[in-house]
C-alpha cells in the first residue's frame, strides 16, 4: 500500500501512509487507537475507499473498491469481535456462504464435515466439525476463523486482536499456528497491544501514529519500550503509573470489605476471599478455571448454591445484578461492547445505565439535564475523548468506551469493584489511563478483584495474586513473592491436583 490517504469531516484519519507485507511473513501493526490501524484495513477489506494512494498484489495494481474486490484478490479479515453462528456447527460456520451441494441440489452434509476436518487438520485443530460453536471455547472458536480463512484460496490474512481474551499458554498455541500458515506462503498481518506476543510470533513491525507511518523494522532490531515510544511519541516512563503495593501484613490491617465463605455454584467450588478496603486482588488463571464465573457469581449474574457473601461484615443476599448493585458491588465484564454498552445510545445514557432508579422523576421520567450533567463530569475527569456527551458511544475508541463504563461505576461510588481484563483491546496509552483510574478507587479505599489473562498486567498491578484451577482457588501469593513461574505452576499444579482427586 502506498501514499494512502483518507479524510472525514474535520479529520485527516490516513496522511500518506505506507505498507509492505511479503509472502510468508507476519507483519505487526501498531498503533494507539486513533493512529489509522482500522482506517487501513478497513481501505485494503474494501469497506472504505481510499482518497489517493495505490495497491499492489504481488505487484500488480489491485483496485479494491468494495469487499468483493478484497474478497477476490485472497484478502481475509479476522475482526475481534469473532462473526459466528454459535447455533451452526464448526463445518457450517466454515462453509457458510459456500456450502456443497449434491446433484440433486441438496446440501452435501458428508462431504462438508469432510472438507471441513480436512481444514481444521491443516492448521492443527483436533475437534469435531459436527460440534456447534456455542460449545467450544474462546481459543477453539478463534481458530475456527483462521479455518475459515484459510479454506477459500486465502493469500494476505488480517488478524485484528486475536489474542485479547486468551491467556499466555493459549497465546503460545495460537501462535504456533499463525507461523505454520505463514510457513505456507501466506502473509499476515497481525494486530495486538500486547507487545510481548509480537516478539514471538512477528518478523517486522510497522508503526503507524496520528495517521503517519512512523517506521516499519525488524521485530529483531526493537525493544518493547522503543515501540512504546514510536507508538505514543513520548517515554515509557510517562505512560505508566507506579504503584506503592501494600504488603501482606498491611493488607491485613485494613478493613475487609468483601468476604466469600464457602461459596460454590455454576463451575466455582468452596471460593473463600476476603478482600480489604483498597487493595488490588489479581486473579489469574486458565481459560475453563472458573475465574469469570466467579467474579459474575459475586455480581449475581449466577447464583451460589452453598456459602455466603459479606459486606463490611454484615451477610447479604445476591441472586441477581440488582441485589448486587444495592449491596455497593460493581461489575466491568470482559465483552464491553455486547455486556457493557448499548452501541446505539449515546454517551450520556450509557454513563447513567446503573443509576437509572435514582435518576427517574416522580413518574418514571429520566431527568435528562441530571443525566447531562453526571455524563460532563466523568467526561472531564476520566478525560473520555468525545465532541459530547450526546456522540454515540459505537463511535469511540476502545479506550474511551472502557472509560465510560468505569465512570458508570463511580458514579454509584462502590464498595467492591470486580474487573475483568479492563484493558482488553485498548492502546498503552488508554491502559495507562485506566490503570491510574483504578489507582484512583485504591485511594477512596474501594475494594478491587481483578481478573486478567495478561500475567503482565496481574504483575504489575495487584497486591496479591490467587490462582484458580477447576472452580477453585489453587493458591494465593503476595506481592513481595510474585513472579510468573510461581503464580503458573499454581495454576498447572491446581489442575494436576484436581484431576487426581477425579
Amino acid at each position: 500500500m502506498e501514499n494512502i490517504c483518507k479524510s472525514f469531516p474535520g479529520v485527516k484519519a490516513l496522511d500518506g501512509v505506507e505498507l509492505e507485507l511479503h509472502a510468508g511473513e507476519v507483519l505487526a501493526l501498531l498503533g494507539e487507537n486513533g493512529a489509522g490501524k482500522s482506517t487501513l484495513l478497513k481501505i485494503l477489506s474494501g469497506a472504505y475507499k481510499r482518497d489517493a494512494g495505490d495497491i499492489y498484489i504481488d505487484g500488480q495494481k489491485a483496485d479494491i473498491r468494495s469487499p468483493n474486490d478484497a474478497y477476490g484478490a485472497g484478502i481475509r479479515i479476522i475482526y475481534q469481535e469473532l462473526t459466528y453462528i454459535e447455533d451452526l456447527t464448526v463445518a457450517e460456520n466454515i462453509f457458510l456462504g459456500n456450502l456443497f451441494f449434491t446433484k440433486l441440489g441438496f446440501v452435501d452434509w458428508k462431504r462438508m464435515n469432510r472438507e471441513a476436518k480436512a481444514v481444521l487438520e491443516r492448521i492443527g485443530l483436533d475437534i469435531d466439525a459436527t460440534r456447534t460453536m456455542g460449545s467450544l471455547s474462546v481459543m477453539e472458536k478463534q481458530l475456527v476463523e483462521v479455518a475459515k480463512a484459510v479454506s477459500k484460496n486465502m493469500r494476505i490474512l488480517v488478524m485484528d486482536e486475536p489474542t485479547s481474551s486468551l491467556n499466555e499458554r493459549e497465546v503460545e498455541g495460537l501462535a504456533r499456528i499463525i507461523r505454520d500458515v505463514a510457513g505456507k506462503g501466506i502473509g499476515i498481518i497481525f494486530i495486538s497491544h500486547r507487545l510481548e506476543e509480537l516478539f514471538m510470533v512477528a518478523d517486522r513491525v510497522t508503526v503507524l501514529r496520528d495517521g503517519r507511518h512512523i517506521a516499519t523494522k525488524p521485530m529483531g532490531e526493537v525493544t518493547r519500550d522503543e515501540l512504546v515510544s514510536m507508538m505514543a511519541g513520548r517515554e515509557t516512563r510517562e505512560l505508566y503509573v507506579k504503584k506503592q503495593y501494600l504488603t501482606a501484613k498491611q493488607i491485613e490491617e485494613r478493613p475487609v470489605v468483601f468476604e466469600a465463605l464457602g461459596v460454590s455454584g455454576s463451575r466455582i467450588r468452596d471460593i473463600t476471599l476476603r478482600v480489604h478496603a483498597g487493595e488490588i486482588t489479581g486473579v489469574y488463571g486458565l481459560l475453563g478455571s472458573g475465574r469469570e464465573e466467579m467474579a459474575e457469581t459475586f455480581f449475581g449474574i449466577h447464583r451460589y448454591t452453598s456459602g455466603s457473601l459479606k459486606m463490611n461484615g454484615r451477610e447479604i443476599q445476591v441472586t441477581c445484578p440488582r441485589d448486587a448493585i444495592a449491596n455497593g458491588i460493581a461489575y466491568v465484564p470482559a465483552e464491553r461492547k455486547s455486556e457493557s454498552l448499548v452501541l446505539t445510545q449515546t454517551v450520556r445514557e450509557n454513563t447513567s445505565l446503573a443509576s437509572l432508579a435514582e435518576l427517574a422523576g416522580r413518574w418514571g421520567v429520566m431527568r435528562k439535564s441530571r443525566e447531562k450533567e453526571i455524563s460532563r463530569k466523568w467526561m472531564k475527569r476520566l478525560d473520555i475523548r468525545t465532541p459530547d456527551e450526546e456522540a454515540v458511544i459505537e463511535g469511540l475508541s476502545g479506550g474511551n468506551q472502557q472509560k465510560v463504563v468505569l465512570g458508570r461505576w463511580m458514579e454509584r461510588g462502590p464498595r467492591l469493584m470486580l474487573l475483568n481484563d479492563p484493558t482488553r483491546g485498548v492502546d498503552v496509552g488508554a491502559k495507562s489511563e485506566i490503570y491510574r483510574i483504578i489507582e484512583e478507587l485504591c485511594q477512596t479505599d474501594t475494594a478491587i478483584v481483578m481478573i486478567s489473562s495478561d500475567m503482565e498486567e496481574l504483575l504489575a498491578l495487584s497486591d496479591r495474586i490467587i490462582a484458580m484451577s477447576e472452580g477453585r482457588i489453587c493458591g494465593e501469593v503476595s506481592h513481595e513473592e510474585l513472579n510468573r513461574q510461581k503464580l503458573m505452576g499454581l495454576v498447572v499444579g491446581g489442575s494436576n491436583a484436581e484431576n487426581k482427586e477425579k
